[in-house]
């Protein structure tokens, strides 16, 4: 994966945070939640579409499962690029 791949972390680690301590500006705490919720979300029905898949990859399957939480697509598009 690049390095500009890991712009995904923001959302998630802002996310996080809001989780923690809410953030006290009302838009910005429902842009957030709804995103981090929304990531969330989508990523977990990533795990279970490409379940085989990642059973299969080149990393541990808990290891997988985390980085396909985080990356999605991303990290399964790096399966081709290994094989």
């Amino acid at each position: 994966m690049k390095i500009l791949d890991n712009l995904i972390l923001i959302p998630w680690i802002l996310g996080f945070l809001n989780l923690s301590a809410p953030f006290s500006n009302f838009y910005f705490f429902w842009i957030v939640t709804v995103t981090f919720y929304g990531l969330l979300f989508v990523h977990l029905i990533e795990c279970i579409v490409y379940k085989e898949k990642i059973m299969n990859g080149p990393k541990t399957p808990i290891l997988g499962f985390f980085l396909t939480l985080v990356y999605g697509v991303l990290f399964l598009k790096s399966f081709r690029q290994i094989n």
